[in-house]
């Protein structure tokens, strides 16, 4: 599989708010560029109708990027604080199950499975070992 990352996008306010639109409407911008969302995600020569799209925000819980909706309409994706990517060469039939919730690395382009920490020993262990260490204490009184 081949990745493009498209950038991160964020919020913004246009000087001047084109005719005809919403009151209401949000606006993004890249956040390297400035380009607008609504523009560059309705140019067809950005995104490739084939491929798969797919939005990751950054949680600090995982100290990565994780992805959210994957799907292949990018009318679908509206990436508020979000690094948005395209996957080429993707063969399967699922892309939501496939990427969804996998973590992804926009410097390296790579996306992998999230392996939680070990939580190290529960509540219950630290009980059961120190019982054992009690009753071993009592046996050399």
């Amino acid at each position: 599989m081949n990745i493009i990352d498209h950038g991160k996008w964020a919020p913004y306010e246009p000087a001047e708010k084109p005719k005809d639109y919403p009151a209401n409407v949000l606006y993004l911008k890249r956040e390297s560029d400035a380009l607008d969302w609504y523009v560059y995600s309705h140019d067809h020569s950005k995104f490739d109708e084939s491929t798969i799209k797919f939005m990751a925000l950054y949680q600090d819980s995982r100290s990565s990027y994780v992805i959210g909706p994957a799907v292949t309409d990018v009318s679908l994706l509206f990436p508020r604080n979000q690094v948005v990517a395209e996957v080429f060469g993707y063969a399967g039939s699922d892309p939501q199950a496939d990427f969804g919730g996998k973590l992804y690395d926009p410097v390296t382009l790579a996306i992998t499975e999230y392996v939680p920490p070990d939580p190290g020993p529960t509540i219950f262990d630290r009980l059961t070992d120190l019982e054992i260490r009690v009753k071993a204490l009592e046996k050399h009184k």
